[in-house]
């Protein structure tokens, strides 16, 4: 049902989303550009990825420091702004999130926050989002002096209106954490140039929010693990899915079985805690009793926030995940995590904690970009089930053990530094 909600939503997007944009590019043509350039308050636009507040914090450090008196707001959907509020360069009360529970909540949530958004005096709006029409559409609704965003320049298929007053071309080859920060500097530059940002973004730009401990929430998280097993003993965290909306990104669950057993072995005083959402369960529970080891927990659902999942990753010693939010989050805890990838690369997505990421290079890798809408073509691919459990264990050994080195693709390739 997820699914065919999911391809409802691109389809809209898509047909519906472009005659709009076509239409408010014919009203941008008569728009007279500002002269005043001042900028104090800039709202950006991120609508869907979980783990985008981490890949967003560099850009958003950068407006600080360009302008120290900034407000910024961020515009997220209510199902993603738990991440936002927990940044520090965005106020959590300039948090604003648009319903999305159903589509006639969404349109009427999205009438009242544009509202409101008109009072706030927006100087800048920058759309973070690649290629989605909604965010542009929306974007376009935003009473502001100017607009900046990501633009396809001549490439085909992603046509989302002509009415940035700043563009910047989307770099496939660069980190996504670096493309919003190109796109940023792009906003605030003095002289937007063509296929901006035309210069270096160093790798030293790139900043990890930190996450600082709550000593009440950190008492609650470790009453629930006490629940489970004595207090003290050292565990691994595992995220076994990334839910219905894309099981691609899957790591197969009958090979998280055997890298569990293999790690129960391997690492004698461990337990392994299987983490997620109440949704995530049924997956977590097939493993916990295909395992059927009671040093393996399920523990999906008792989390009740993003803040007790961190408090739980502070108190881990590992996490096992496939690509989702958790790796980007484990980042900001500062936990080692082995990041599973395939549907998607590691070189744009990888989180910048400490982490290594598996990765097969299959031709069909990635299958899920932002130049298809994240529509994979196939339902699924052999990618993910190449990375053998052996390889996982080898990978967890190695972090575990301090023998490895951080940010890189199976241990060997660089992808960002």
């Amino acid at each position: 049902m997820r699914e065919g909600y999911s391809r409802m939503v691109r389809s809209v997007d898509r047909y519906v989303g472009s005659c709009i944009c076509f239409i408010f590019t014919l009203f941008h043509t008569f728009r007279f550009q500002p002269r005043n350039r001042t900028i104090k308050n800039v709202l950006v636009i991120e609508l869907v990825e979980m783990g985008a507040s981490v890949m967003a914090y560099s850009s958003l450090a950068y407006i600080k420091k360009t302008i120290p008196e900034a407000n910024i707001y961020c515009l997220c959907l209510e199902s993603t702004k738990e991440p936002w509020k927990l940044l520090d360069n965005v106020p959590t009360e300039n948090v604003i999130a648009i319903d999305n529970k159903s589509i006639p909540r969404f349109f009427v949530s999205l009438l009242t926050t544009l509202w409101m958004l008109r009072s706030k005096k927006i100087d800048m709006v920058i759309d973070y989002e690649l290629f989605t029409r909604v965010s542009s559409i929306i974007s376009f609704l935003i009473k502001t002096k100017f607009r900046a965003g990501f633009f396809g320049y001549t490439t085909g298929g992603l046509y989302r209106g002509n009415f940035l007053d700043v563009k910047c071309n989307y770099n496939q080859n660069l980190h996504i954490a670096k493309n919003l920060l190109a796109l940023t500097k792009s906003a605030l530059a003095e002289k937007p140039r063509y296929y901006n940002w035309d210069g270096p973004i160093s790798n030293d730009e790139i900043l990890v929010p930190t996450y600082v401990s709550d000593s009440a929430l950190r008492a609650e998280v470790q009453k629930k693990l006490r629940a489970e097993f004595a207090e003290g003993t050292p565990f691994i965290a595992i995220a076994p899915t990334v839910g219905k909306m894309l099981p691609m990104r899957d790591y197969p669950k009958e090979q998280y079985v055997e890298v569990i057993k293999k790690l129960l072995t391997v690492f004698p005083r461990h337990n392994i805690v299987l983490v997620g959402m109440p949704a995530h369960s049924e997956v977590a529970e097939f493993i916990r009793a295909e395992v059927k080891n009671n040093r393996c927990f399920n523990f999906c659902g008792k989390t009740a926030s993003l803040r007790e999942l961190l408090e739980l990753f502070l108190l881990a010693d590992l996490l096992i995940s496939n690509d989702s939010g958790n790796p980007h989050f484990a980042a900001m805890a500062g936990l080692k995590t082995v990041a599973l990838f395939g549907p998607e690369t590691p070189f744009m997505y990888g989180p910048l904690g400490k982490a290594v990421c598996l990765f097969e290079f299959f031709h069909t890798s990635p299958s899920i970009t932002s130049f298809n809408h994240k529509n994979p073509p196939q339902a699924e691919t052999d990618c993910l089930r190449s990375i053998s459990p052996n390889r996982v264990v080898e990978a967890a050994q190695r972090l575990m053990e301090g023998k490895t080195e951080y940010r890189t693709v199976n241990n060997t390739i660089p992808y960002l530094l």
